[in-house]
């Protein structure tokens, strides 16, 4: 753990495990999770002291809770191989009396329109996790609610389309009787792991005295590329009377609206397969068209959200409108200014600098990733685009570092002006410092041409013969390494 402040916040836990004093780190743990039970660190903590003392099965139960809380953990591949060579060890009842929670009611809600090739899919899927299934058809043709009727916990609820997902969502959540609700889409799948957590995430959020708004972790598959995303808001208790906003894209939040009282969001580890975003299903379904247009409408029944701005915002850029789309993200900025509670303004202009890099426009998009990190400087998008685009403004000032060097080494013979000249700019200092950048970019053949080219004719200047040494260990390494990847692959060296 590399976090300065979870490291003091955490010293009690943290000092014993470093000194191995793992009984005592593993009480630390337990008194942390009894008082903060839903931070993901102490559970993460403690299953290191259970792993430390070979009790890897209880270990697994505490690291398995802590991915739960923090689906985005990086941690994940290391410790599963780490509880794969670990022994079971004892059981452990007092870990498992810290896990237990309460175990409220749930329904899946599914809202469908001509889905017959994922819907059974779609509702085998959720089979077990839940308490009972509700799905929302909206006047299919094809097979779909005959292939949900064949499942004897799905309730059927017939809705007649109005250009607005939010209300077909909010027809299904009036047919509800469970405490809590989790919502998947048609064309998703539950992951089969993830069915007995779908219970257990309503039970750890069911005695939040606020709202909890949960996302859910969306695995979407695109032309063979996996994408993960984490800003799905899908579950969350009934008993708030908390509904969807928004014809598309649609959002949770209280009835009076997405920026009134306080919430708990957080994501969680209930992963739903997509392939909707799949470019056939994409064409077929003619998304971003339809998208577009109920985002025009949403925009102009509701100016002032900066959350359907930055929706349009990226719709237009998927059809190619970058003026569109530069104009949307303008005014999701310009709204967010009126509406403190919108937590997306980072990704409002790491979308902006995204568009003006893809235009070539390096400083403008270099003002708007400053933007991004200065509301919020942690933002891993904003921090890698930033440094994109100075690569990219580093590679632009490189070219024109080149050709002012040549145009030195040029203007030599015809310039006669009254102050004197350095004569060797065109016998070496411009060649020299074109053999630099070349090496400083990783041409390392072509820097070590040009360096021996150089002291070939230069053999009184000093200067060439240290970067021409480090140029040439450069290559010697890198032929050393092919030659081990070639001898590791089998090949004749």
């Amino acid at each position: 753990m590399h976090n300065p402040t979870a490291e003091r916040r955490y010293s009690s836990i943290i000092e014993p495990l470093q000194e191995r004093r793992f009984r005592e780190a593993e009480r630390a743990a337990m008194d942390e999770i009894g008082r903060s039970p839903l931070v993901p660190q102490p559970w993460v903590l403690l299953g290191e002291a259970l792993l430390h003392q070979g009790f890897g099965r209880a270990a697994k139960r505490a690291f398995d809770r802590a991915w739960l809380l923090d689906p985005q953990a990086t941690w994940v591949a290391r410790v599963d191989g780490l509880l794969k060579r670990a022994p079971d060890g004892p059981a452990r009842p007092d870990v498992e009396r810290l896990l237990e929670c309460r175990r409220p009611t749930v329904t899946i809600g599914i809202i469908a329109r001509d889905e017959e090739r994922t819907i059974a899919r779609c509702l085998a899927s959720v089979q077990g996790a839940a308490d009972a299934v509700v799905l929302v058809d909206c006047g299919s043709k094809d097979r779909t609610a005959e292939i949900a009727a064949s499942y004897p916990d799905v309730t059927i609820v017939p809705a007649e389309w109005q250009d607005d997902f939010a209300a077909l969502r909010n027809a299904g959540l009036a047919h509800m009787k469970t405490d809590w609700v989790l919502w998947v889409d048609a064309d998703e799948a539950l992951h089969p792991d993830d069915r007995p957590a779908v219970r257990e995430v309503a039970g750890l959020y069911d005695e939040l005295e606020i709202p909890p708004i949960l996302h859910v972790w969306q695995i979407n598959s695109i032309a063979g590329a996996t994408q993960h995303e984490f800003a799905q808001t899908r579950m969350f208790p009934l008993r708030f009377g908390l509904r969807y906003h928004g014809r598309v894209h649609e959002q949770v939040g209280p009835e009076g609206g997405l920026y009134d009282g306080h919430s708990y969001r957080k994501p969680v580890r209930i992963r739903l397969l997509h392939d909707g975003y799949e470019p056939d299903v994409v064409k077929r379904k003619d998304k971003i068209k339809r998208n577009l247009r109920l985002l025009e409408r949403m925009v102009a029944e509701q100016p002032d959200d900066p959350g359907w701005w930055l929706f349009y915002a990226r719709e237009s850029w998927a059809d190619g409108r970058e003026e569109q789309a530069l104009h949307a993200l303008r005014q999701a900025e310009e709204k967010a200014a009126g509406e403190p509670r919108f937590g997306r303004l980072p990704d409002v202009h790491t979308m902006r600098a995204k568009l003006h890099a893809s235009r070539n426009e390096l400083d403008e998009a270099e003002r708007a990733a400053a933007k991004a990190l200065a509301v919020d400087d942690t933002f891993p998008d904003a921090k890698f685009w930033m440094a994109a685009i100075k690569l990219r403004q580093a590679h632009r000032l490189q070219r024109e570092a080149e050709a002012l060097l040549r145009e030195s080494k040029e203007a030599m013979a015809s310039y006669r002006g009254v102050v004197s000249p350095d004569a060797e700019i065109a016998r070496w200092k411009a060649d020299l410092s074109l053999a630099d950048i070349a090496r400083s970019v990783g041409k390392f053949a072509d820097a070590a041409y040009m360096y021996e080219r150089l002291a070939e004719l230069n053999p009184d200047v000093a200067h060439i013969r240290k970067p021409l040494a480090r140029t040439k260990e450069q290559l010697a390494k890198l032929d050393a390494w092919r030659a081990s990847r070639r001898h590791g692959a089998g090949e004749a060296p």
